[in-house]
Parts: C-alpha cells; sequence; structure tokens
C-alpha cells in the first residue's frame, strides 16, 4: 500500500508532458536566436533591403491570409511604389514582387470561393444585377482566350522562356479584374482601395520631387541603391528630355511615362472626391494627394499623361460640374501664355504638332504598325521583346494601347479587347447616370470612370496600358472598383 502511495505521489509530482503540436519555450529561443543570426549576415554580407524583405515578406503573407484586404493594399503599394521590384534571393527563378502579391491575390480568391465563403456565383464577380454585371468578367475572359489563341498561332517562339513569361504576367494582368471585382463587392472595400492608392500615388509623387530637386549625384546614388531589387544601376536611372539636358522626373518607376500614367489615374480619381459635397473619402485625402501629384506630374514630361487628365478632367466638368467648364476655359489660356508655364506648354505644343524627335518617332511608329497589321492581321507577330518584325522589315513597336494589341495579337484580338472595354462602360454608365442626379453624391464612381477614361485617352498616346503588367493591373483595377462601385447598394455605399 506505501508502495503504491509513494508511486502515485512521485507520478503526481513529475512534470505533465508537452500537449502534442506545441513547441517548447528552448525551440522558440533558439530558431528565434538563428533568425536573428540569418538577418544579421544577409544584412552584413549582401543588402538591408534583402534582410528587410526576408523578415518582412513572411509576416506580410501570413498577414494577408488572414485579412484579403491585406492583399489588396501590397497590390496598389507594388503597383505605385516598386513597380519592378524583384525578390532579392534568387533560387534559379526571380518572381518579381508584382507576381508574388499578384499570385497572392489570384490564390485568395479560389481558396475563398473553394471554402464556400463567396460562393461559386461571386467566381465573375456578380453580385447583383444578373448579365449587366457578368458581361464585362465574360469578355475579359474572352479577349484573354483571343491573346493566347494569337499566341500560339503567330510566328514568335513560344519555346523562348522569357517571352513565355512576360507573355504570361499580361494576360494574368489583364484577368486580375475577376478576383478584384470579387474582393471589393464588400462594403468599404472600394473605398479602402482608393484610399491607399492615393496615399501611395502621393508618396510616390512625394519620392519623385525629392528625386528631382535633390543634387543629381545624390539621386543617381539613390536610384542605384535599388539595384538588388533588379533596378537599372547604369545612366538611364536618370532620364532627360531627348537630346537637352532637362531632367525628367521617374521617381521609382523607371520610366517617366510610366510614372506619368499611374499620377494620371490618381489625380484623375482625386479630383471628383475634391468636388464633391459629401465625398466618399475626407477630403483632406484627395487634397494632400494632389499637392504633390499635380507638380511631380508636370516634371514627368509626360505629354499623353497631361492629355490624359485634361480629358478627364473636361469629362468630370461636363458631367457634374459645369462650372468648372469656366475654370477650365480661364485657366487653358493663361497656363499657355504664362512665362514659368512655358517649358511645359511649349513641350505640348511641339508634341502636338509633331515638331520634335519623339512626336516625329511615334508618328513613323504608327506608319510601321499599320503596315505590320495588314501583312498579319489575324494572329499578329506576337509578344516577344524582338525589336523588328519576322520579316526584318518593320521595327516593332507603337505608342497607341489599340495599334499595340493589334499588332501583337491581330484585329480579332483588339475587338475582344474593344468589346471588353465596351462591356465596362455599359456597365457603368446607368449607374453613373443615377449618381450625377443625386445632389448627395460622394463622387467616387465619377472619380473612377474619369480615371478609365483618362487611361484611354493617354493610351492614343503611350502603350504602357497593355504592355506592361503593372499599369495592366492598374487599369484593371481601377475598372474592377468602378463595377463595383456601380453594383454597390445604396446602404453599402452610405456606411
Amino acid at each position: 500500500m506505501q508502495l503504491s502511495v509513494s508511486t502515485s505521489a512521485s507520478a503526481s509530482s513529475a512534470p505533465a508532458p508537452a500537449p502534442a503540436g506545441v513547441v517548447s519555450p528552448g525551440a522558440v529561443v533558439v530558431a528565434g536566436a538563428l533568425a536573428c543570426l540569418g538577418i544579421g549576415w544577409l544584412t552584413a554580407t549582401r543588402s538591408p533591403l534583402l534582410a528587410a524583405a526576408v523578415t518582412a515578406g513572411p509576416v506580410a503573407l501570413a498577414v494577408a491570409l488572414r485579412r484579403p484586404g491585406v492583399a489588396l493594399a501590397g497590390l496598389v503599394g507594388v503597383i505605385a511604389l516598386l513597380p519592378f521590384g524583384v525578390v532579392p534571393l534568387r533560387l534559379g527563378v526571380a518572381p518579381t514582387l508584382l507576381d508574388l502579391v499578384t499570385a497572392l491575390v489570384f490564390f485568395l480568391w479560389l481558396a475563398l470561393a473553394a471554402a464556400g465563403r463567396s460562393g461559386g456565383h461571386h467566381l465573375l464577380g456578380v453580385t447583383t444585377g444578373g448579365s449587366a454585371w457578368r458581361a464585362p468578367s465574360v469578355a475579359l475572359l474572352g479577349f484573354a482566350v483571343t491573346l493566347v489563341a494569337a499566341f500560339l498561332l503567330s510566328g514568335d517562339d513560344v519555346r523562348d522562356a522569357s517571352t513565355g513569361r512576360t507573355f504570361a504576367k499580361l494576360v494574368l494582368a489583364h484577368l486580375v479584374f475577376l478576383p478584384l471585382l470579387c474582393a471589393a463587392r464588400r462594403p468599404t472595400t472600394v473605398r479602402h482601395v482608393v484610399a491607399w492608392l492615393l496615399v501611395a500615388a502621393g508618396a510616390e509623387a512625394i519620392v519623385g520631387l525629392a528625386l528631382y530637386l535633390a543634387p543629381r549625384s545624390l539621386a543617381y546614388r539613390a536610384l542605384s541603391a535599388l539595384g538588388p531589387l533588379g533596378y537599372p544601376t547604369d545612366a538611364t536611372v536618370l532620364r532627360y528630355r531627348p537630346e537637352t539636358d532637362i531632367l525628367r522626373a521617374n521617381g521609382t518607376a523607371v520610366d517617366p511615362n510610366m510614372l506619368g500614367a499611374l499620377l494620371m489615374v490618381s489625380a484623375a480619381i482625386a479630383v471628383p472626391l475634391l468636388l464633391a459635397p459629401r465625398p466618399a473619402l475626407h477630403r483632406a485625402i484627395p487634397a494632400l494627394a494632389l499637392l504633390p501629384i499635380v507638380p511631380c506630374l508636370l516634371l514627368t514630361e509626360s505629354r499623353g499623361s497631361w492629355l490624359g487628365l485634361a480629358g478627364a478632367v473636361l469629362l468630370v466638368a461636363v458631367l457634374c460640374y459645369r462650372r468648372l467648364l469656366l475654370v477650365l476655359a480661364i485657366a487653358g489660356p493663361l497656363l499657355l501664355v504664362t512665362p514659368a508655364a512655358g517649358r511645359f506648354s511649349g513641350h505640348l505644343i511641339s508634341g502636338l504638332q509633331a515638331q520634335d524627335r519623339a512626336s516625329a518617332m511615334r508618328l513613323g511608329e504608327l506608319q510601321n504598325a499599320i503596315a505590320i497589321i495588314g501583312a498579319h492581321p489575324w494572329f499578329g507577330v506576337g509578344w516577344g521583346a524582338g525589336q523588328q518584325s519576322i520579316e526584318l522589315t518593320f521595327t516593332l513597336g507603337v505608342s497607341n494601347i489599340y495599334l499595340t494589341v493589334a499588332e501583337r495579337s491581330g484585329l480579332p484580338a483588339l475587338a475582344m479587347y474593344l468589346f471588353a472595354l465596351g462591356a465596362v462602360g455599359a456597365a457603368l454608365w446607368p449607374a453613373l447616370r443615377r449618381r450625377r442626379r443625386d445632389p448627395g453624391d460622394d463622387g467616387l464612381l465619377l472619380g473612377l470612370v474619369a480615371a478609365l477614361a483618362a487611361t484611354q485617352i493617354a493610351g492614343m498616346l503611350d502603350h504602357h496600358f497593355v504592355r506592361f503588367p503593372h499599369l495592366v493591373s492598374l487599369l484593371w483595377l481601377v475598372a474592377a472598383l468602378a463595377v463595383a462601385e456601380a453594383q454597390a447598394p445604396r446602404a453599402w455605399r452610405a456606411a
């Protein structure tokens, strides 16, 4: 009996085994110490950027898996601030930050659908309204299928891994409309994403202004420091107007025209929010965003973006704020004759009259594109990076989104692209007509529509919105937000 008692006592005094699956504190301490040593080693031997990416990346991924809104914020942030950033840790492949965040957005979309949290009818972003809201998604899917068919049937070398990856990124950048439309169906999501976009674009404009105003040697060193993230480190990190020493603002967008496209879209969204009687966002957000965006947009020297924003503001004035027409009628001529604005107005006028080298080259590109389309009307010549056509006769590349699609993928693809844009417009117009008659409109839908109009106007002079994945994603991000806002019930918008 005594033996049994002592045995029971010793058993009760022995420490209870750790539950299965619980990591001991010692293991946590050892793992943390090893992680700190690894991060310190990366910082000392490679780059602080690499150490920061290794540290922040897994944390951001874990948070995004629990809160999908973080993935949307990450997509907006990468598009605005590091559109060409590459993961600094090379393991055979070097995906860009945009690749990772785009894949995360698609993964979350499919995971929510598989878990039954979004429902099969949400896979095309359809919540209410029937076929009117399904049409943009179906039309965009049709465009993607046409692109793939043209790519496979064109003269491009489909075995070229680089060309294949570039083409796949472009297709996914168009199709990002689908998960974004699904995610934006939740109340206040559109407002949050628009706020993130304005803040990120404002931050990028501040960076662009700081680099522009800094001594050029300092600006060169600052931009070259992004080399570990895949950014250029040669003399092209600073961009100048052709055949002059006039510096152009480019921020971290590499190309001034690409920075101009981002700032143009953001400014077009901000203007109606600033003018609306009851704006969807606090008026300070668009006002503070426009303060750096407008001067930085001017300093990009991007004439296409200038004209795109002017067209967007004119659309806003015609649809809702007629008094703005008077302001434009007075300010326009003044800007043309003001000596301080002469640098910009002269640059714009010379471009419209095709008097400088850049605009003259664009006229040559138009002629080449028409000839290439005539020779390859069905499937185009592919999306390879080569600078000559397959007959070695014409130079590829044209500063026009519509001719780029036709040149690269043929006239059927262009027809499907126009149909997709038309489907978006048809889905937006009825809601826009209702909102413009509402005295309490918040300006959000009008701003998104104005931004879409700006992309198409600028697209007549640039090809960025069909050629570079981050700007393609930006275009269809704005389109998804606009369609989601158009179909949102009034109760959601009032929330």
